[in-house]
C-alpha cells in the first residue's frame, strides 16, 4: 500500500470515529429528553429501544458507507420480531451490542454494571431499559420483567470481551437460570469477525486493517429448560460446548 493510500485510509478511519461520537451525543441527548418527558415503564422502554436502533442503525450503516464496516447480518431477519427469547452470544469486539442493536428492535442487552456510569451512555441504557449486570440475584428480576414485555434478551455469558485469537472464557450461569425462571427458550449467536479492534486489551484510537468483517450467524435453539439443577448444568455446558467448537 502506498503512502497516499495509507494515509487516506487513515484520515477516513479517525473522520469515522468522530462522527460515530458525534452520533452518541445525539442518541444520549434523545434518551435524556426521553427520560425526563415520560414516565419509567415499559412505553418509555418501548420508545427508548426504538430510539437506540435507529441511531444505531445509522451508525453502522454510515460505517459501511465509509468503507470501515462490512456486516452481514441477513440470519438475523428471522429473529427481528420474534418476542420472549434469550440470546446468547460470543462477545469478540465493543462493536457488537451496537451491531446487533442496529438488526433486532426489541432488543434489551444485560451489561456491565460499569458501562453505566460513563457519561455517554447512562442514560440510553436507562431509558431502553438495559440491564445493569451487580449481581445474578438482582439480574433475574428485572430481566424477567424486559421478557414479560415481549422484549429480546441479549447475554454475553463470558462476562467479558475476548481476547483475539483465544478461546473463549468459561461461561457465566446467568443465562441459564433466567431461562429457568422465566420458562423461555434461549437462541444462540454467533459473532465472527477478522477484526481484533476493540477486542480486550485493543485501544479504541489504534487503526486496525480495514474494512472490519462481521458476521453474525444463528445457532442452536434450546428449548426452555426444567427448574431443576441438572436442566440449568445441561444447557449452560451445551451453550458453552457449542462455542467452543465453532470458535476454536
Amino acid at each position: 500500500m502506498s503512502l497516499f493510500s495509507k494515509l487516506s485510509t487513515s484520515l477516513r478511519f479517525y473522520a469515522s470515529l468522530a462522527v460515530i461520537g458525534i452520533i452518541f451525543l445525539a442518541l444520549d441527548a434523545g434518551s435524556f429528553l426521553l427520560r425526563h418527558a415520560l414516565p419509567e415503564g415499559p412505553k418509555r422502554r418501548k420508545i427508548g429501544q426504538a430510539w437506540l436502533c435507529f441511531m444505531a442503525r445509522l451508525a453502522v450503516r454510515y460505517l459501511e458507507a465509509a468503507g470501515i464496516l462490512e456486516c452481514d447480518l441477513a440470519q438475523l431477519d428471522t429473529l427481528k420480531n420474534i418476542p420472549n427469547i434469550i440470546l446468547v452470544a460470543n462477545h469478540p469486539s465493543r462493536l457488537d451490542s451496537l451491531i446487533l442493536a442496529s438488526a433486532l428492535p426489541h432488543l434489551v442487552c444485560v451489561t456491565k454494571a460499569s458501562i453505566w456510569e460513563r457519561p455517554t451512555l447512562g442514560s440510553t441504557l436507562r431509558t431502553a431499559g438495559y440491564i445493569r449486570h451487580d449481581s445474578l440475584l438482582r439480574l433475574i428480576g428485572p430481566a424477567s420483567e424486559r421478557l414479560k414485555e415481549g422484549n429480546q434478551l441479549l447475554l454475553f455469558p463470558e462476562g467479558t470481551r475476548s481476547r483475539a485469537g483465544t478461546e473463549p472464557s468459561p461461561m457465566q450461569p446467568g443465562f441459564a437460570a433466567i431461562a429457568q425462571r422465566t420458562r423461555l427458550p434461549v437462541q444462540t449467536l454467533l459473532i465472527k469477525t477478522d477484526s481484533p479492534y476493540l477486542s480486550q486489551g485493543w485501544p479504541f484510537l489504534k487503526q486496525p486493517p480495514l474494512p472490519m468483517r462481521y458476521q453474525i450467524q444463528t445457532g442452536p435453539y434450546f428449548p426452555a429448560p426444567a427448574r431443576d439443577e441438572a436442566s440449568g448444568r445441561a444447557l449452560l455446558e451445551a451453550v458453552e460446548s457449542w462455542l467452543k467448537d465453532h470458535l476454536a
